[in-house]
C-alpha cells in the first residue's frame, strides 16, 4: 500500500518536517500517512494503530484550537509553543473589552481573566461559550461554523433555535452581542405567525426583516422535516435499517443459528444486536453492561462514546440527538461488512465518499483527521480486517489500564 499513499487525501504534499506545530490538520495528517506507512502496518495492524493512539497521537483540546486562532489573527512572532498563557489572555481580554462583550451570557460572580484562563486550557466548553467568544473576538461566520463543528465536533448553527439564528445573523453582518441581545429580547415579544413558512434561503438572511419574519414563523413551533436535526436523524435511520439487514445476515450464517432453523430478519434485530456485534471488542460486567467508558485508556480519544444499546435506545426515542460519531459509527460498521472483501484502500475511499456527503447534509461538516476517533476509524478501513481490528483495539483500550 505504501506506493499509494500520495494518493490518501489530507494535505498529503507536504513534508513533515516542515509542519509547524500549530498547523494542526497537516500535522495530524502526516502522522496518519506515516503510520499507515509503516512496514509493520499491514501484519501488526491493531498493535501499530493502538501505540500510535495511545502513545504518539496529540490530543488537541479547545483551548489549544483557541490558542492557534488566537496566534494567527494576532500575527505572534514567536513559535507556537512558547507564547506564554498569559499572553493569549490579554489578548481575549482587551478584545472582549473593546466589543463590550459580557463576560458571560449568564450572571456569574467569576472574572473574566479566570473565565478566560479556563478557555484556554478547558479540552471542550458548551456551545454558548463559542457563540461568547465570537463577539469576543470578533470572529466571521465561518470560524464560529468551524469552532462549532471541527473543535467542538457539534452540528453548525441550529437555525431551528432562536437564539442560534440570531447570532447567526449578527456574525453574517458583522453586529456585536449588544445587538444580538436586542434582537432576543425582540423574539420574547414577537407574536407567532406561520403564514408565510420558514424563509426561502433561511442560511441568508440578508434583512433585519427576513430575520424577524423567520423568528416569528419559528415561535410559530411548527417542525421544519429539512432541519439539520431532522435530516441526521433520517440519515441515522437509513444506516441502522442498512445495519440491522447485515447484522441479521451475520446471524444466518452462524453455524449455531443454523441448526436451531431460526430464520432472522432485519425487524428482528434489537439495539442489543447492534451493541453485541459493534462493541464485541468491550468487555461486560457481571450486570450483563458493558463496562464503563472511563475503565479504557481511549475514554478522551472516543469522546466518552461508545455505540450501546442505550446509547442506541436513546437516540430511536428521541431522547439523544444524533451525532457525527453515530453516522461515522454505523457508516464504518457498514462498509467494513460490504467491502469486506475488497482492496483496502477503494474501501477506505468508498467509506469517506459517503459518509462525506452525509455529515454536509447533516450540517455536521466533514471528516477532521484531528479528531482522534475519527482517524482511527479511517487506520482501521486500510487494514485487511477492519471490523476485527476495531474490536481488538477497544479490547486492548481496557487490558492496557
Amino acid at each position: 500500500m505504501n506506493n499509494r499513499m500520495q494518493d490518501l487525501d489530507f494535505e498529503q504534499n507536504v513534508a513533515f518536517d516542515s509542519v509547524q506545530d500549530h498547523e494542526f490538520t497537516r500535522k495530524a495528517a502526516q502522522r496518519f500517512r506515516q503510520v499507515v506507512s509503516l512496514d509493520t502496518f499491514e501484519d501488526e495492524d491493531a498493535d501499530v494503530i493502538f501505540h500510535y493512539l495511545y502513545k504518539e497521537m496529540e490530543l488537541v483540546s479547545f483551548g489549544d484550537h483557541l490558542k492557534r486562532y488566537i496566534y494567527e489573527r494576532a500575527g505572534l512572532p514567536e513559535p507556537f509553543r512558547e507564547v506564554p498563557q498569559e499572553v493569549y489572555r490579554e489578548i481575549v481580554v482587551d478584545s472582549f473589552r473593546e466589543t463590550y462583550t459580557p463576560k458571560s451570557m449568564t450572571p456569574t460572580t467569576a472574572r473574566i481573566s479566570s473565565l478566560v484562563n479556563n478557555w484556554l486550557t478547558q479540552a471542550s466548553v458548551k456551545r454558548e461559550t463559542v457563540f461568547l467568544l465570537g463577539f469576543g473576538l470578533k470572529m466571521s461566520v465561518d470560524d464560529v461554523s468551524d469552532f462549532l463543528i471541527r473543535v467542538l465536533k457539534e452540528q453548525d448553527f441550529d437555525l431551528h433555535n432562536p437564539d442560534e439564528t440570531i447570532f447567526y445573523y449578527c456574525f453574517v453582518h458583522g453586529l456585536g452581542y449588544s445587538k444580538a441581545d436586542e434582537y432576543r429580547r425582540i423574539y420574547e415579544s414577537l407574536s407567532p405567525d406561520s403564514s408565510k413558512g420558514p424563509c426561502p434561503g433561511r442560511k441568508e438572511l440578508d434583512t433585519e426583516e427576513q430575520l424577524l419574519a423567520y423568528l416569528a414563523w419559528l415561535k410559530a413551533g411548527y417542525d421544519d422535516p429539512l432541519s439539520e436535526k431532522s435530516c441526521a436523524f433520517r440519515e441515522f435511520m437509513k444506516l441502522y435499517d442498512r445495519g440491522r439487514e447485515i447484522v441479521a445476515g451475520l446471524y444466518q450464517k452462524d453455524e449455531e443459528e443454523q441448526k436451531s432453523g431460526v430464520v432472522w430478519k432485519p425487524d428482528q434485530i434489537t439495539p442489543s444486536d447492534m451493541e453485541k456485534v459493534i462493541c464485541s471488542g468491550i468487555p461486560i460486567n457481571s450486570m450483563g453492561n458493558l463496562k464503563k467508558i472511563s475503565a479504557s485508556i481511549l475514554a478522551k480519544h472516543f469522546s466518552q462514546k461508545r455505540f450501546s444499546r442505550q446509547r442506541i435506545t436513546n437516540i430511536l426515542n428521541h431522547k439523544f440527538p444524533v451525532e457525527r460519531f453515530d453516522l461515522i459509527t454505523l457508516q464504518f460498521f457498514i462498509i467494513s461488512q460490504e467491502m469486506e472483501d475488497e482492496d483496502p484502500f477503494n474501501r477506505y475511499r468508498e467509506f469517506l465518499n459517503r459518509i462525506q456527503e452525509i455529515l454536509k447534509k447533516c450540517g455536521m461538516g466533514e471528516i477532521y483527521i484531528v479528531n482522534p476517533y475519527e482517524c482511527f476509524i479511517l487506520m482501521c478501513l486500510l487494514t485487511d480486517c477492519p471490523m476485527a481490528v476495531f474490536s481488538e483495539i477497544w479490547e486492548m483500550s481496557y487490558l492496557e489500564q
